[in-house]
C-alpha cells in the first residue's frame, strides 16, 4: 500500500519489527488508519500521530484518572509484585514504566525493593509524591532520564508499550538498564485473544492516537528477538491482554 499524507500532525513510518513499508488497510477510525504490515502481519496505526499529539491526548485521555479504583489499583498492584517476587527471587532495584501515581512502586517498598517509577502525566506523579509519600517518581520518558547502566532487577511496564512512539528505542534503553539476570514484566492488549470480536473495528482497545500498536505473542516475540530479548513466561488472561514476563536473550 502506497500512502500519501500530508497532514503535519502525522507520520508516515516503516514497520518497527521487519522495516517494510507495504501494509495492508484494515479500516479507519477517527479518520486514523489502522494497517497491518504484508511481510510481519504486525498492526499498527500508520501514518501514526505525531509525539507532540500523543503527549496531548495521553493528557486529555489519562489525566485525573490515577484516583479512580485506587483501591482496586493498589491490590493488583501488590499482587503483582508479590508474584514476581515469589517466582524469581529477585530483589532490588524496581522500576515502573509509565507508573501514573505509583501504585506499583508503592508496592514494590512494601515488598523490600528500592522503588522508581517514570510516566509523561504529572498529575499522577504529583498525587503520588503528596499522598503516598514516594520521592523516586520522575517525570518525562524513558529516553530522557538517563539511569544507570544494569541498574534494575525488575522493570514493569502495563499497558505502555502500546502507547511507545518508538519501539526499538524504548527496548533498548530496557535492555541498558536491566540487570545481566534481572526481568521485565510486561501486559498489552491481545490482538489474537480469542475474545476479540471478528470485526476487528469494533474492539474497545483500537483506540486512535492512544494504542499505536497492537501485538500478538508472535509479532511481540519477534520485536523482543530483535533487541536481544525473550519472553520466558506467558500468563493465562481471560480479558484480551498478552501478559509475559522478558528477559534478556543471552
Amino acid at each position: 500500500m502506497s500512502v500519501s499524507y500530508k497532514n503535519p500532525e502525522f507520520e508516515l513510518i516503516p514497520c518497527p519489527i521487519c522495516g517494510g513499508q507495504e501494509f495492508t488497510h484494515l479500516f479507519h477510525k477517527k479518520k486514523e488508519p489502522f494497517v497491518r504490515c504484508i511481510q510481519c502481519h504486525f498492526t499498527l496505526i500508520n501514518p501514526r500521530p505525531s509525539f507532540e499529539q500523543i503527549v496531548k491526548t495521553y493528557d486529555s485521555v489519562y489525566s485525573g484518572n490515577y484516583t479512580k479504583k485506587a483501591g482496586k489499583k493498589r491490590k493488583r498492584a501488590l499482587r503483582r509484585v508479590k508474584r514476581l517476587k515469589n517466582s524469581y527471587g529477585l530483589f532490588g532495584n524496581w522500576l515502573d514504566v509509565g507508573c501514573s501515581a505509583g501504585f506499583v512502586v508503592e508496592a514494590a517498598q512494601s515488598q523490600g525493593f528500592f522503588g522508581y517509577g517514570i510516566d509523561i502525566e504529572a498529575g499522577g506523579l504529583a498525587y503520588g509524591k503528596k499522598e503516598l509519600g514516594l520521592s523516586n517518581l520522575i517525570e518525562g520518558t524513558l529516553g530522557e532520564h538517563q539511569y544507570p547502566n544494569q541498574f534494575f532487577d525488575v522493570i514493569s511496564a502495563y499497558d505502555v508499550i502500546e502507547h511507545v512512539p518508538d519501539l526499538n528505542l524504548f527496548l533498548t534503553e530496557i535492555k541498558r538498564i536491566l540487570k545481566p539476570h534481572g526481568i521485565v514484566d510486561i501486559g498489552t492488549p491481545d490482538i489474537a485473544h480469542w475474545r476479540v470480536p471478528k470485526k476487528l473495528s469494533t474492539w474497545n482497545e483500537f483506540k486512535p492516537s492512544e494504542h499505536l500498536y497492537y501485538f500478538n505473542k508472535d509479532t511481540l516475540g519477534k520485536l523482543l528477538e530483535k533487541n536481544n530479548l525473550k519472553i520466558v513466561n506467558q500468563r493465562l488472561s481471560l480479558k484480551p491482554g498478552l501478559k509475559v514476563t522478558i528477559s534478556h536473550a543471552t
